[in-house]
């Protein structure tokens, strides 16, 4: 007997609402789980691209939790087809001690495990809270084996 095939668009869904849900309650290590050894992060495109779990706990989680930067998520609406989930996401927070309220269209995707291996935040920075952001300015990719080895 063989094991049904996986509903990839549910994971898809589900992949974001945990992600939402874990972001919410400031539960990293939960968070972590839900992503792909290998995942691709693109926030937002144009921007370096973080890769692997490792550096999204680096880039993507601690560097959105500072001392002077929380981002709290409502997914507005998610449309999910075949292994991707289309999201439109609401990100308002506090960023330097004022009010952010950032939208994004965000692409998300799982692999057979259902675990995410991709996503893809489109946004536009405010001016005003842009300099707080930590955005990179060029183009690429990142990884903990990219910069042991530039090291």
């Amino acid at each position: 007997m063989t094991d049904a095939p996986k509903d990839l668009a549910a994971a898809a869904r589900e992949a974001v609402h945990a992600h939402v849900r874990h972001w919410n309650n400031q539960d990293k290590d939960s968070w972590l789980k839900i992503l792909a050894d290998d995942v691709r992060y693109e926030d937002p495109p144009g921007t370096v691209a973080a890769v692997g779990r490792d550096v999204m706990s680096v880039q993507a989680w601690d560097k959105s939790f500072t001392a002077d930067k929380v981002w709290t998520l409502e997914p507005v609406l998610v449309i999910a087809c075949g292994r991707e989930a289309q999201v439109y996401m609401r990100n308002h927070g506090s960023v330097a001690g004022k009010p952010a309220w950032v939208d994004s269209i965000e692409l998300w995707r799982v692999n057979d495990e259902g675990l995410v291996d991709s996503v893809r935040a489109f946004w536009e920075p405010p001016a005003e809270i842009r300099e707080h952001l930590g955005l990179s300015t060029w183009e690429g990719e990142t990884s903990l084996a990219a910069e042991a080895a530039g090291a």
